[in-house]
């Protein structure tokens, strides 16, 4: 089963602060950090609405991860998105299918390379082209464009960790990892996240049903 793992993560000392706004969830991670899940947050890469507000004098960090999918954080501060990072596992298949809508668009693309055979050759030169013209790294290049890791520091966490922050997220390490999971572990182990795992906010608006 696929871990589907998204909430927001703030240091302790503002624990009290975030109880005034009614979360439907929280708890400690270790006495550094807490999670807590308000009641607009969906399993989804986007920030709730909710964050816009209570970031206008706390940092937030809203994290999710999609194990087969992908996984990233958005850094909220000052009711203003600070920094942010998607990692897309299935990049390149993203890639394939913008090449395919613009060149044959009145198939059903996914159905079209996917499923039917008339596509399967087609699929296999797409990811050729997109290999021979370097647009893959270029996209895995794009995704840590707006890493901002002084953001972090909002955090207080210490300088040798945003130093560690910057020697892994890059495409240049991203590329070189034999297992592109093996990222997102690092991340929160810098962090001191390790138990921001398994917070699956589905299965907890299925319990106020």
């Amino acid at each position: 089963m696929s871990e589907f793992t998204s909430g927001s993560v703030t240091l302790m000392k503002y624990k009290e602060e975030i109880l005034k706004y009614d979360p439907i969830y929280i708890d400690d991670l270790n006495d550094q950090w807490f999670v807590f899940i308000t009641k607009d947050t969906e399993v989804s890469e986007e920030i709730p609405e909710s964050l816009v507000r209570i970031s206008e004098k706390i940092p937030v960090l809203y994290f999710y991860n999609f194990e087969d999918h992908g996984w990233g954080y958005r850094l909220v501060y000052n009711s203003k998105e600070i920094a942010s990072l998607q990692i897309i596992y299935e990049l390149i298949d993203t890639i394939i299918i913008e090449l395919a809508e613009e060149r044959y668009p009145e198939e059903d693309h996914i159905e079209f390379l996917y499923v039917d055979p008339r596509g399967e050759s087609i699929r296999i030169e797409l990811i050729e082209e997109v290999q021979s013209t370097n647009k893959y790294n270029e996209a895995i290049a794009r995704q840590f464009i707006n890493c901002n890791l002084e953001a972090f520091k909002r955090f207080e966490i210490a300088d040798e960790q945003i130093q560690r922050l910057s020697q892994v997220l890059n495409a240049n390490y991203y590329s070189q990892l034999e297992s592109k999971h093996q990222l997102v572990e690092e991340f929160k182990e810098v962090l001191n996240i390790q138990e921001m795992s398994w917070i699956q906010v589905d299965h907890l608006h299925e319990s106020e049903v």
